[in-house]
């Protein structure tokens, strides 16, 4: 299968040239030969118009008026099925058709996606989104403008979908998933434009996670008010980067390795506690988390930005409390089947 509608766009004037030709040339026959079955007529317009040289089925040449017809039919038709056979064959050429399955294909994938994220913008940030995702092995849709960037994406990302429009557009984010989507991040190259895909986006899911770049720190404020949960700025985040370098360089590089590194095997990860956990009401020193899972808990989250580092043992663990800890996968594992009782 492939998108029909596509396809046609690109074929629909040869298309209609090619039959229109070969349905008047029929009936144009019928007009000098009224006898003869449509079938034969029919036969006869598609030898005439292809040149193939088959023969006089119907006996035009003792007919002056018909052969003057012919005539016309022969030299208007084949210059329609020579037009057609160049624009199908430029078609197919330049990779439409090819480009009209890819489409299809995408569309299945993101169809069938629950959960995965979609990353508005795969510029100069959204590339390193992108990067971070599939390093971690999450699902997600790219939205982009342009087929050129598109292919640049595929090329490095091959196994990330891309769809070509306006992310801002109500019509492209439900082509994405967006009703199914645990998150979006919004990184166009103009604020503005990440305002109003923050404001599309949480209309349309209320409950989606936004995560929205802004270059101006002035918009931070907007776009929070607009329904993005966090704001990211990367001029800020770069200038306290390169103070910390200078100042606390080991902690960076031990960061790094945590956050972005290519080891994948130890990770500062997070989990929620459910509220039908098992764990809820207890204190942090009686669930025991470095027996069970072979970790320590480094700080607890509770009431949005409010964390709590190094929480003792006597605190006790609620619905909705924030787990932030260093461990691999198999560490992550078990954390998860401890909440999850």
């Amino acid at each position: 299968m492939f998108d029909f509608f596509r396809a046609w766009r690109g074929l629909k004037i040869p298309v209609i040239l090619l039959f229109g030709s070969l349905i008047l040339g029929t009936f144009g026959f019928k007009a000098f030969f009224p006898d003869e079955t449509f079938l034969r007529l029919l036969y006869m317009a598609g030898i005439t118009l292809t040149t193939v040289g088959y023969g006089d089925i119907l006996g035009i040449d003792e007919n002056p008026a018909a052969i003057i017809y012919t005539t016309f039919l022969m030299f208007t038709g084949m210059g329609v099925v020579l037009y057609s056979t160049s624009v199908v064959t430029a078609y197919i050429i330049e990779g439409n058709l090819k480009n009209a399955f890819s489409f299809e294909r995408v569309r299945r994938r993101i169809k069938r996606m629950e959960n995965h994220f979609i990353i508005c913008g795969a510029g100069e940030t959204g590339v390193h989104v992108i990067r971070e995702m599939v390093a971690a092995d999450q699902e997600c849709v790219v939205i982009e403008t342009t087929e050129e960037k598109k292919q640049e994406i595929n090329f490095e990302f091959p196994n990330v979908p891309v769809l070509v429009g306006d992310a801002t557009t109500d019509l492209i984010l439900e082509k994405a998933g967006i009703g199914r989507a645990r998150g979006l991040v919004a990184a166009l190259s103009n604020d503005k434009d990440n305002l109003f895909l923050t404001v599309s986006a949480k209309m349309l899911q209320p409950r989606l996670t936004i995560v929205s770049k802004a270059i101006d720190l002035t918009m931070i404020k907007k776009l929070k008010r607009a329904g993005a949960s966090r704001v990211v700025s990367p001029n800020y985040i770069g200038g306290m980067r390169m103070a910390s370098e200078i100042l606390r360089p080991h902690v960076t590089n031990f960061l790094d390795r945590m956050l972005r590194g290519t080891d994948k095997s130890i990770r500062v990860e997070e989990v929620v506690i459910p509220k039908e956990s098992s764990l809820v009401g207890k204190k942090i020193g009686e669930v025991d988390f470095y027996s069970n899972c072979g970790l320590n808990i480094l700080a607890l989250g509770r009431g949005g930005d409010h964390f709590q580092y190094n929480p003792g043992p006597e605190i006790e663990l609620s619905s909705g409390d924030v787990l932030l800890y260093i461990g691999t996968g198999e560490q992550e594992k078990l954390l998860d089947k401890l909440v999850s009782k």
